[in-house]
């Protein structure tokens, strides 16, 4: 984790290199996908039937990405799970990590509260898109 600049009392403006390998690896499904050459594949091929909650899902998802990667705080380790708390948070983030939840245990409360508010949009926005193709019945 490199700090670059303080932005807060403990919070930096800075890089958190793991995070970039949750990203990946969060990332892996859709890279193989188009490999195994699927006769249909719903995912890659839904269509988006509401603006709005795509618009909010791609916003709120890339703000997410980029406050794990850049938004670190002062006293946070690489990895410790040294006490009580720290099992626990990284017991719920690595039960949520879709849902980038992974703030919980860096104390990254922005990045958790913009994760659940992911997780909220992007499953709305794909259970309408699921509703209205022909491929949910």
């Amino acid at each position: 984790m490199v700090q670059w600049i303080q932005l807060t009392q403990n919070q930096y403006f800075g890089f958190f290199a793991l995070g970039l390998a949750f990203f990946a690896l969060q990332e892996l499904p859709y890279a193989i996908m188009p490999l195994m050459h699927l006769k249909t594949n719903v995912l890659m091929e839904m269509q988006d039937k509401s603006a709005i909650l795509n618009v909010f899902e791609k916003i709120i998802g890339i703000s997410c990405i980029i406050v794990m990667l850049f938004l670190v705080r002062g006293d946070a380790q690489w990895f410790s799970l040294g006490g009580t708390k720290e099992i626990v948070f990284f017991s719920v983030a690595m039960m949520a990590i879709l849902g980038y939840f992974i703030g919980l245990w860096r104390g990254n409360y922005i990045l958790a509260g913009l994760g659940g508010l992911f997780l909220i949009i992007h499953i709305s926005n794909v259970w309408n898109n699921l509703k209205m193709c022909r491929c949910y019945n």
